[in-house]
């Protein structure tokens, strides 16, 4: 009966220890079940901030894109204003070419036209001078007319006195005659 109870106690003791043994192992158990779950919501919440992370990423990538957008615009703007520029440029030397060849043709015709007007001048004095040339012919002529008339005058009256004369010598004559 010793040998009996000295193995019950025995029994008891190792039951006691398994109890024991199994009790820590609950304890370990559960330690490393908190340890998964702390593990577990470390994941979760390193998950979640890796899908922020790249949800941050996605909307800085989304900002750098509008950025990139917006910037590519601004420089079709510019390159559409350096175009604008380049071509109001053209027009301006354009215009100022035109201008030139105006301004040339102007200076051309102011010059055609003071040619002509000292060629007109000139034919006005011509004209004048040929007036005058002609005035002082036609007062030689009217000159040579008043003295042609009086030189016909003077021979009428010349002719008158001759015809007298000679009527006086025929008178004269017909009265010797007359006497013989």
């Amino acid at each position: 009966a010793a040998e009996y109870k000295a193995g019950y106690d025995k029994y008891a003791a190792d039951a006691a220890e398994y109890n024991a043994g199994y009790d820590k192992l609950l304890v370990d158990t559960s330690e490393q079940q908190a340890f998964v779950n702390k593990l577990t919501a470390d994941a979760t919440e390193y998950k979640a901030g890796y899908d922020k992370l790249l949800a941050d990423t996605a909307e800085q990538q989304a900002i750098i894109d509008k950025a990139g957008a917006d910037a590519a615009e601004m420089k079709a703007g510019f390159d559409k204003l350096l175009v604008d520029s380049a071509e109001q440029k053209a027009q301006l030397d354009k215009a100022a070419v035109d201008a030139a060849e105006y301004k040339a043709g102007y200076d051309k015709y102011a010059a055609d036209a003071a040619e002509y007007k000292a060629g007109f001048d000139k034919l006005v004095v011509d004209s004048a001078e040929q007036k005058a040339q002609l005035d002082k012919a036609t007062a030689d002529a009217t000159e040579y007319k008043a003295g042609f008339d009086k030189a016909a005058a003077d021979a009428s009256e010349y002719k008158a006195g001759l015809d007298k004369v000679t009527a006086d010598a025929a008178e004269y004559k017909a009265g010797f005659d007359k006497l013989l």
